[in-house]
């Protein structure tokens, strides 16, 4: 099969790694940004986001999205969240409904409420879309180690295609659960910055532990709201993926979560972290208003987010979002 994947960044890098492993697939990478592409395609690695990881001299690198795109089985949208909609008008252009459009990107858009897939439906009208979701990072993907993924679309013959390329070294399940498997994806990175809090303010690890189950159980009703199944929870995509960012210093979520814990104020924590953004705080301002028009009460992200806008108390937390 020919991979198409969107994007040079490091976890485009770590997917392309890992379809290439099926010597049947051609993979085929994108790159926008005619800068970056020059460093990527001159070094076979892209230095400033995964450096030491090299591209094999069998992937091919183009600025050309139609050559990219053509004849692709698979088209892999590996690019910010935040550039999802541009990218899937750009896609619109050549995309065909044969094709398989899997999306890796994170997040709700602001204003719209929209998820990944429901952008991409909206630009191409392709049924044919999916969900790759896991505990992963991708410097230990790019290394190849060993994780757990779903594979999530509507379609669950076409989410086990994917399956089928995508277990190179993997586990992977398919499963139809697209919208709760993106969701998952997203509200991750909200509850990692709670859990960095925690850790920022030395809790204790039964009180961390307690917390978290509270936000087990948010999810679950996050996910519900949104139209998704509550057993989704207990997948790969799901609490697994939640643990991995709850609990790692890799995590820029939790990592910012940790300096709010310590008493950073949100400017000193991204000046702290020599960032822009945190993927979590802009997830955090949406569903919380999400959740507001669906007349759901979500304890932990009304605590959280009056933390962080209200600067309200961080004492007795566990009791604000007991069970």
């Amino acid at each position: 099969m020919k991979i198409a994947i969107l994007g040079v960044g490091a976890y485009a890098i770590a997917l392309a790694r890992v379809f290439n492993k099926n010597k049947e697939n051609k993979v085929t990478m994108w790159a926008k940004f005619k800068e970056e592409a020059n460093v990527v395609m001159k070094n076979r690695e892209n230095p400033g986001v995964l450096p030491g990881v090299k591209i094999p001299e069998d992937i091919e690198i183009t600025m050309n999205l139609c050559a990219c795109m053509e004849k692709a089985d698979i088209v892999v949208f590996a690019v910010p969240a935040g550039a999802v909609r541009q990218v899937s008008e750009e896609v619109a252009v050549y995309a065909t409904k044969e094709q398989i459009l899997c999306v890796v990107s994170k997040g709700i858009e602001p204003k719209t409420n929209m998820l990944m897939s429901e952008i991409v439906y909206e630009a191409t009208k392709n049924e044919n879309i999916c969900m790759i979701s896991g505990p992963s990072f991708a410097v230990e993907i790019a290394n190849d180690s060993v994780t757990g993924f779903n594979v999530a679309c509507k379609n669950i013959e076409v989410a086990n295609i994917v399956k089928k390329q995508f277990e190179n070294g993997l586990v992977v399940t398919a499963c139809d659960d697209l919208i709760g498997v993106q969701v998952a994806a997203s509200i991750k990175n909200v509850f990692a910055i709670f859990m960095g809090m925690l850790n920022g303010m030395e809790m204790p690890d039964s009180y961390k532990a307690s917390c978290l189950a509270c936000l087990v159980r948010d999810l679950g009703e996050i996910i519900v709201a949104l139209g998704g199944k509550r057993e989704t929870i207990f997948t790969f995509a799901g609490l697994g993926d939640m643990l991995l960012t709850c609990m790692s210093s890799k995590s820029r979520n939790f990592t910012f979560g940790t300096y709010v814990g310590r008493g950073f104020t949100m400017q000193q924590a991204f000046e702290e972290m020599s960032v822009k953004t945190v993927e979590g705080i802009h997830t955090l301002g949406t569903i919380t208003d999400l959740m507001k028009k669906k007349n759901f009460n979500i304890k932990s992200l009304e605590v959280l987010h009056g933390i962080l806008y209200e600067n309200e108390s961080k004492d007795n937390i566990l009791e604000k979002i007991r069970m």
